[in-house]
């Protein structure tokens, strides 16, 4: 029988806790210089912006103690080192195959995202470079009714989500627990995956559209399945590391979540901040568009 280096458990988590440590960096990092637009309000549960930045924080690194969340976290981490060399510095870089619709009917608000590494996602998280949240607001940016403490006052809760595209599903999960606290800050320690329900469809050669926090049971495809553009897929929920129901898009290169390079695609017919329809747009953080 080996004799066990006391050491190497406590290595094991100090190199575990680094990891931790950059991935919550590089998820908090997205809004960089050169935006200008004002952050958008947080419901009354959060009770203020740095208690609810204090408590995502408090989440993320107290996934230190749940092997499940270290191990995606190392997954995102190393995938993320071998993609940068196929990151996408720019749009004009990109010739993108398929023709891409926004994946929901009505008017919503691009919460997070953009084309560039001001309004960027998570510009050096490269799999989420290009991708976007999208939720549901009124008039004064408040994306809930009441306290916004319940998943059902969220606009967007249970929306119909659609395919962007004509594809083929790959990938997908269903079963995931919205995560509870909606509004708060924290994130769910006890999901089986921090992606939540999610379907992962092959547009065209190297271009697939990610599609996740859907509602447990909501998903109505299957792997193998051939979808239609304007096809609804599930319903925006709150699964996964989700702090509030939304619906987290983006197009990657490959299938696997992990090893992805994050691709800028442009949307065709989309209206953007009440303005005539037009095509080949890429929506901005702080925008209104509406599939037409």
């Amino acid at each position: 029988m080996s004799r066990r280096n006391p050491g190497s458990g406590r290595w094991r988590y100090a190199g575990s806790a680094v990891l931790l440590a950059l991935l919550a960096w590089l998820l908090l990092a997205g809004r960089r210089g050169g935006d200008t637009r004002p952050e958008p309000p947080l419901p009354p549960a959060a009770r203020g912006r740095w208690a609810f930045q204090a408590r995502y924080m408090a989440s993320v690194l107290s996934m230190l103690f749940v092997p499940s969340m270290r191990r995606q976290a190392a997954r995102q981490i190393s995938g993320n080192s071998s993609a940068a060399a196929r990151a996408v510095a720019e749009p004009a870089a990109y010739r993108q195959e398929a023709r891409y619709s926004l994946p929901f009917r009505g008017e919503w608000y691009v919460y997070n995202g953009g084309p560039d590494e001001a309004t960027s996602h998570s510009w050096d998280v490269v799999a989420q470079r290009y991708a976007y949240d999208f939720v549901m607001v009124d008039g004064s940016l408040r994306r809930w009714s009441r306290a916004g403490e319940h998943l059902e006052d969220y606009r967007c809760y249970g929306a119909p989500i659609l395919a962007p595209a004509d594809g083929l599903v790959v990938e997908l999960r269903d079963g995931v627990r919205d995560a509870p606290g909606a509004g708060t800050g924290w994130v769910d320690l006890l999901t089986d995956d921090f992606r939540g329900n999610f379907v992962t469809i092959r547009h065209a050669e190297g271009e697939y559209g990610f599609l996740a926090h859907l509602i447990p049971g909501s998903v109505r495809v299957a792997v193998g399945e051939r979808v239609k553009a304007g096809q609804e897929i599930g319903r925006c929920g709150n699964s996964g590391h989700s702090t509030e129901p939304h619906l987290h898009f983006h197009v990657q290169d490959r299938a696997d979540f992990f090893q992805a390079a994050g691709l800028p695609v442009a949307f065709d017919g989309v209206s953007l901040d009440g303005e005539a329809p037009a095509s080949r747009l890429y929506p901005r953080r702080g925008t209104r568009v509406r599939s037409t």
